[in-house]
């Protein structure tokens, strides 16, 4: 019974222990032989493992291996031959499932840094063959940075550098199924030749089934991205061609049949996207783009328009499209000036009823992040509002002057807006003309300029009207109850882009505005009022949903947008009160809508009998 004891005591030491030996490197020093990894291998930070003259440098001969690098690397041959490898791990050696994380520096100056070829098993079941992570720097002085074939499965999350410092391909995969390399936010995979991401040519060779997702800069003096077949490239961010022939040369080349490129908000080409070589077929180009866009493509594709941002224009070798970004928030824009509107009303009530003049500093900050890129925007106004009492009728001549930057994805528009118009005492009434300038810069990503980007300067006119009515009760315990009907119309003229690139034909936009709003206002203490409201509103378009435009002579109509929206309010009303005739003013408040529109407004402002 006590050997059966023993016994199993030394089967779980030999099961729980027998991967849990590892080498580690704590001093620098320099090797002049490969050396055979089979336990986990670590350099720890701040330390330099040289290895001087020979072929392969880390050579993993066990599955299950991870290697973990803090410091360098270094690897270096007199001949820079192709066997010439600073961490080696072969299937035919046994070293699947390796994983290998860098924090430092992974060097080679001849090639691959990193070769992992014939790992074609998933030993451990996790869906991953080799594994490669990466924050640091993992370069090549020659080519082949990263190499593997017949590996399937492998994986490949950048956040750092993976460099071919003087020729080509970084990352070289052949033979493979299944890959995945991600390159996120800051990363860069980069070759100083062709094939910053490359794959062997032909149908027996080439990657199948891979899929690579770009957040970071991909870069390489032609072919930048290389897909082999039945393979996938979702394109966040930079996809470049380092040449002055980018207009001839591919940032995205096809290299065999039935792969799809899908380009994303974010993306940035220098370099044609091709699926010209090797006549392949079955070739997708998918564009969930909100950013105006022309694009050079070779070759045949299937073309489609997922973004829901304007209407497509596929013509020969080029796809192009102009987002009418602004078009689909103008509707709100307006709704923002009424809203300011009703804020002065407000504000302009008690003044009336005293005849008092008054001045109102405005100001407030709307956005909306979440949702499809055709509905975000932020807007910032600057203001003030003027209101004077007239003896032609009992109510206030009143005199808005705003300044409002709209961000859009790919716009940037100051509007200047300057309003006047009346509130009507007795009638409960507002009636307000405006004249807007709208001025600002709308970029078009184009791959066949430098830096993929270029502008196209804006201006145009519009005039606006906005008439509405307020209604309200008291209650005993200082409650009250208010409720505005609004409909505002704005008048949008035609007008072409700078280079006559867009012309964009009148709109007339018209919605109807309600709200009700619950509040309850303090008896003034120490000269102090405070005056807390909650309002709950709704907004639809009545006329104009629809903007036409024309571009590549080509007429075209946006119909996309938000005809209709819900919001709730909540907002803080102060005043001090210096003496009967002379008052301090501000109202904070904060709106969220249905669509999740934030908006967040301070009004500063005095009012006193002048």
């Amino acid at each position: 019974m006590l050997s059966k004891r023993y016994a199993l005591v030394f089967i779980f030491f030999l099961t729980f222990f027998s991967n849990s030996y590892s080498e580690t490197i704590s001093e620098t020093e320099t090797r002049t032989s490969s050396t055979n990894v089979t336990e986990d291998f670590t350099i720890n930070s701040g330390v330099t493992l040289y290895f001087l003259n020979h072929q392969k440098g880390l050579r993993v001969k066990s599955g299950d291996i991870t290697i973990t690098n803090k410091g360098t690397l270094y690897s270096y041959e007199d001949d820079e031959t192709s066997t010439n490898q600073t961490i080696t791990g072969t299937g035919t050696d046994g070293a699947y499932d390796i994983k290998i994380y860098n924090y430092g520096t992974i060097y080679n100056t001849g090639t691959s840094a990193i070769f992992t070829p014939n790992n074609d098993q998933d030993n451990d079941g996790d869906g991953i063959g080799p594994y490669i992570y990466n924050e640091g720097t993992i370069k090549s002085s020659n080519k082949w940075t990263i190499r593997f074939h017949a590996s399937d499965k492998t994986k490949i999350d950048n956040y750092g550098d993976i460099i071919a410092d003087t020729t080509q391909e970084a990352i070289l995969m052949y033979e493979d199924n299944d890959t995945v390399i991600n390159n996120y936010s800051g990363g860069l995979i980069s070759a100083n030749g062709s094939g910053a991401i490359a794959t062997k040519t032909s149908d027996a060779q080439a990657s199948n089934r891979s899929t690579i997702n770009n957040w970071g800069t991909i870069q390489a003096e032609w072919d930048s991205v290389e897909l082999g077949q039945n393979s996938v490239l979702n394109n966040y961010g930079k996809i470049i061609v380092n040449n002055t022939s980018y207009s001839t040369r591919a940032s995205i080349q096809l290299q065999n049949d039935n792969n799809t490129v899908n380009l994303f908000d974010g993306t940035i080409l220098v370099g044609i996207i091709d699926a010209n070589t090797n006549s392949v077929t079955g070739s997708t180009l998918n564009l969930d783009l909100c950013s105006s866009y022309y694009f050079k493509v070779t070759g045949t594709w299937s073309v489609n328009n997922n973004s829901g941002c304007g209407e497509l224009v596929y013509s020969g070798n080029y796809v192009q499209a102009v987002s009418p970004l602004f078009q689909s928030v103008a509707d709100e824009i307006g709704a923002l000036r009424t809203d300011i509107i009703n804020d002065v009303y407000n504000f302009a009530k008690t003044k009336m009823e005293n005849n008092e003049s008054f001045g109102l500093p405005l100001k407030s900050y709307t956005k909306r992040e979440k949702g499809k890129s055709i509905n975000q925007f932020a807007s910032s106004v600057e203001g003030v509002a003027f209101g004077f009492p007239t003896n032609n009728f009992e109510g206030q001549l009143v005199f808005n002057f705003l300044g409002n930057n709209i961000d859009l994805l790919n716009q940037n528009i100051k509007d200047d807006t300057y309003q006047v118009g009346f509130f009507l005492k007795n009638y409960n009434l507002k009636a307000i003309i405006g004249y807007h300038n709208y001025q600002g810069d709308r970029t078009r990503l184009n791959n066949l300029v430098s830096g993929g980007l270029e502008k196209f300067k804006q201006d145009h006119k519009s005039f606006s009207s906005i008439i509405g009515s307020q209604f309200s009760k008291k209650f005993d315990n200082n409650l009250y109850l208010k409720s505005n009907l609004d409909i505002n119309y704005e008048k949008f003229f035609n007008h072409n882009e700078s280079g006559n690139h867009v012309k964009w034909y009148s709109r007339t936009l018209g919605q109807t505005m309600g709200d009700i709003t619950f509040g309850w206002a303090t008896l003034p203490k120490n000269k102090f009022l405070f005056n807390p409201e909650l309002t709950l509103g709704y907004r639809a378009i009545v006329d104009g949903k629809n903007q036409k435009y024309m571009s590549q002579g080509k007429n075209l109509k946006f119909t996309g947008g938000r005809s209709e929206d819900f919001h709730t309010k909540l907002a803080l009303l102060s005043k001090y009160s210096f003496n009967q005739n002379t008052n301090l003013y501000l109202k904070t408040s904060a709106k969220k809508t249905h669509s999740k529109q934030e908006t967040y407004s301070l009004n500063f402002g005095f009012s006193s009998v002048f």
